[in-house]
């Protein structure tokens, strides 16, 4: 069969790319453009369907709309838009769209509204080829050479078209009075069977169908036209799912009569299970994955609400897995995966819910259970479950599991809530020493009091960037020799107002935990990256601006498409930009994050390693990824000068980075002792107190303009 081919105009990339995976995954071949000039040069008779986004920059998708109804009237277009607009949706359907749909538009509306309207295109092209056929019956008819010509042609039109073309009566039976020869080929019957036998053609239905049928059968005589889907059995016995499209006619004799179209939408209904189940399942484990497990848990706190009975969730987090895949390569990685979830599902009964919620982590909602104990017996279970040693490549592996259950949630909670909780036990059972379970005590009947204030803190902070709250600090990072600034670090303060400037420890965690993280993230690097180019343009010293970022950021497919668009719209060149990610933060997520740190690489962003030194960072992993500065951790620096062998470990790291061809640089120097002896040992730069600390855009631009020494001498 031909494949449909959908153009998608939206200016949004990554809402674009959406969209093109999602109907490429359902079997359409799809073009894509951003604005009206490339919706044009895309558009001619190859576009069976046109998908067009309201709002866009420069002209709008009502005027791509007004061209298609204009040059390629039979193409379909739908419209889609960010938030209900009753006049641009009246306009729109006034100059010929077939739809409009509001975003968020989830993968099986989009897909199903689609394959809708190309059906239903289809089956009016056919209706039409049929209409032109009895036209050229009629203007045939007197003569009889011309009408066997016109006969022996419309037949052969009808049984090579592969719609199934018939006409049937309006009775309670509605029996078939006409139907084309093609029908052989679609189900095995010739097409005598059904006009020989007038109620032969519902028999062939589903019996779980006939009802629906008949009820649209009825809705259609009323309405004059309809389209509905069911069941349809082959002469072999098997049933298969046929789309049916029917229209109020009047035959020669003046009688009321449906004209129909049926065609085998198998395909079509196999293309939806398929992306259903991509929609809701983990395709690595099998099991339900993150959008479906927050459904069921949604429902069972209903549930539990509504039966005044107990349930749990059990937040879980592989212990020991990051060697697996750092030994043994992702591959291996994804085989441990699948042994897990195949042993979590072992351990739970078939009303609960197992899933894998994202990289190694995975969550258990047991609901009815008899007391808190029944919680901790599966916990136990699981444990035990996890730890038996599991065979790859030839080697036994050990896991282990640390566990956060969060018991049933008091009235007011929701499930955002609930995961919350059972992840910060989750993180309590990993400090007691990992491999067992936690479960989050209240101190109270109702919401903790910490729980409580952080939600509160939550709400101001999503309200931080709408309110310009948030601004940017910057410190410089200055040459060891002369003193002077060679880079600043943008850190970022939250002021707000009355209970003053906040620092970011007091913050970011919470908005790690959050998700909040990658707006916050966005608007510091796009400001950032604002401000050093309007130093440039100023004629200040063109020195690069270093901006933290968090592996949750780096974890997100679209990151590196982020930073170039921020870039372009900046004006600022890639070099001109370096990206600070923690020691800690790339231990944890190495494998998650190294595809979008390549990415950067290669568009010239320098990255940095921050709080370097502070664990244990294997040297194959940073030779393995494109690093281009370590930056010491204060604490090393600290500890210069308090002992005979207080800097060894400093310099053996200043030694190693060059080795390595990075540059190394310390943080939190605040001593001349420390500046000594990083200078001694060659160190490539420093930031701290000692020069300066952090302080506000306007207090850098005069450190900028002196071009002094930033160190007394």
């Amino acid at each position: 069969m031909k494949q449909s081919r959908i153009l998608i105009v939206e200016d949004q990339t990554s809402l674009r790319g959406a969209f093109v995976q999602i109907l490429e995954n359902a079997g359409f071949l799809t073009c894509s453009a951003e604005g009206y000039d490339q919706a044009i040069a895309l558009i001619d008779s190859s576009i069976d369907l046109a998908l067009l986004d309201v709002q866009l920059e420069g002209r709008s998708g009502l005027d791509i709309l007004a061209y298609i109804r204009e040059n390629h009237p039979d193409c379909p277009s739908i419209m889609i838009s960010g938030y209900a607009d009753k006049k641009n949706t009246i306009e729109a359907l006034r100059q010929g769209a077939v739809e409009y749909l509001e975003k968020p538009i989830s993968a099986h509306e989009l897909v199903h509204s689609i394959k809708h309207w190309i059906d239903f295109r289809d089956l009016k092209q056919e209706n039409q080829r049929l209409q032109d056929f009895q036209a050229i019956y009629q203007r045939l008819k007197a003569n009889e050479v011309q009408i066997r010509m016109a006969n022996e042609r419309l037949n052969f039109l009808l049984t090579s078209t592969s719609a199934v073309i018939y006409a049937s009566g309006v009775s309670e039976q509605f029996p078939t009075t006409f139907i084309s020869d093609n029908i052989k080929r679609l189900c095995g019957y010739d097409a005598e069977t059904f006009t020989s036998h007038p109620g032969f053609r519902l028999e062939c239905v589903h019996p779980d169908d006939l009802e629906h049928v008949h009820t649209e059968l009825e809705r259609g005589l009323k309405r004059g036209s309809n389209r509905f889907e069911y069941r349809f059995q082959h002469k072999d016995g098997h049933y298969f799912w046929v789309g049916d499209e029917i229209r109020v006619e009047q035959n020669s004799r003046g009688e009321v009569e449906f004209l129909g179209f049926i065609a085998d939408i198998s395909q079509n209904k196999q293309s939806e299970t398929k992306i259903r189940q991509m929609a809701y399942t983990d395709l690595l484990t099998g099991l339900p994955n993150r959008s479906l497990y927050y459904d069921r848990l949604k429902q069972a706190i209903a549930q539990s609400h509504r039966n005044k009975s107990n349930m749990a969730v059990l937040f879980m987090d592989l212990d020991y897995f990051k060697p697996i895949n750092d030994e043994l390569g992702h591959e291996w990685g994804d085989k441990a995966l699948i042994e897990v979830a195949t042993r979590l599902r072992s351990c739970i009964r078939e009303t609960d819910t197992v899933a894998r919620i994202g990289g190694d982590e995975f969550s258990m909602i047991l609901g009815e259970i008899d007391s808190e104990e029944s919680a901790c017996l599966i916990a136990e279970k699981v444990i035990n479950q996890i730890r038996k040693p599991m065979m790859l490549k030839g080697t036994h592996y050990v896991l282990g599991v640390s566990i956060g259950i969060s018991l049933k949630p008091a009235e007011q909670s929701d499930a955002e809530t609930i995961m919350r909780l059972a992840d910060d036990a989750m993180y309590q059972a990993k400090e007691m020493g990992r491999n067992r379970y936690c479960i989050y005590r209240d101190s109270s009947d109702g919401m903790p009091d910490e729980l409580n204030r952080e939600l509160i803190l939550e709400k101001a902070l999503r309200q931080a960037i709408a309110n310009h709250e948030l601004v940017i600090y910057y410190q410089p990072k200055v040459d060891l020799k002369d003193g002077i600034i060679i880079g600043t670090h943008a850190l970022l303060r939250w002021n707000r107002g009355d209970a003053g400037m906040v620092l970011p420890d007091q913050f970011l965690p919470l908005a790690n935990r959050t998700g909040l993280i990658v707006p916050i993230g966005e608007w510091v690097l796009r400001h950032a990256c604002l401000q050093n180019r309007a130093w440039q343009e100023s004629g200040l010293p063109i020195v690069p601006v270093s901006v933290n970022i968090t592996a949750e950021q780096l974890r997100h497919s679209d990151f590196s498409r982020l930073v170039a668009s921020i870039l372009d719209e900046s004006k600022l060149p890639a070099e001109m930009l370096q990206l600070e990610i923690s020691e800690n933060d790339l231990m944890q997520h190495a494998s998650g994050v190294l595809q979008s740190m390549n990415e950067l690489n290669a568009l010239g962003v320098k990255i940095t390693i921050d709080n370097f030194g502070a664990g244990f960072f294997s040297l194959q992993a940073l030779k393995a990824m494109p690093v281009h500065e370590l930056k010491m951790n204060r604490s090393l620096i600290n500890q210069i000068g308090k002992s005979c062998d207080s800097g060894q470990v400093a310099n053996a790291i200043i030694a190693m980075g060059h080795i390595l061809n990075h540059q190394v640089v310390a943080e939190g120097v605040e001593t001349t002792e420390q500046l000594s002896f990083l200078r001694e040992h060659d160190s490539d730069g420093m930031l701290g107190y000692l020069s300066s600390p952090p302080v506000p855009a306007d207090e850098i631009i005069q450190q900028l303009k002196n071009r002094r020494s930033m160190l007394k001498a």
